[in-house]
C-alpha cells in the first residue's frame, strides 16, 4: 500500500481523516481510506472506499500500523492515532 495524501475534516465529535492510497498490485487504482478518530488518538472506525463506495476489505496489521506511522508523523492530534488490531476496516 502506497500513502499518496491525507486530508483532515474535523468536528467538534471526532476528527475525520481521509488518506488517499493506491496497492502495487493495482497501481492505476485509487482508492480512499476514511477514518474516524476520538480526541484520545483511538481510531473507532476505518473502511476503504473506491469512487465514494464501500470496499469490503479487512486491513492487515502493517497496513494499519503504516497509515498509523504515517498519520502521526503528521502531528494531527495531541495523542498518538492507535488502530486497534481487532478493528478490521468491512
Amino acid at each position: 500500500m502506497i500513502i499518496d495524501y491525507h486530508e483532515v475534516h474535523p468536528s467538534e465529535v471526532c476528527l475525520n481523516v481521509t488518506v488517499g492510497v493506491h496497492f502495487e498490485d493495482e497501481p492505476d487504482s485509487y482508492y480512499v481510506i476514511d477514518l474516524y478518530a476520538a480526541e484520545d488518538g483511538l481510531v473507532t472506525d476505518m473502511r476503504l472506499l473506491y469512487n465514494g463506495f464501500p470496499c469490503k476489505y479487512a486491513f492487515k496489521s502493517e497496513e494499519k500500523q503504516a497509515v498509523a506511522a504515517y498519520l502521526n508523523e503528521q502531528k494531527l492530534l495531541t495523542h498518538p492515532l492507535h488502530i486497534p488490531q481487532e478493528l478490521s476496516g468491512k
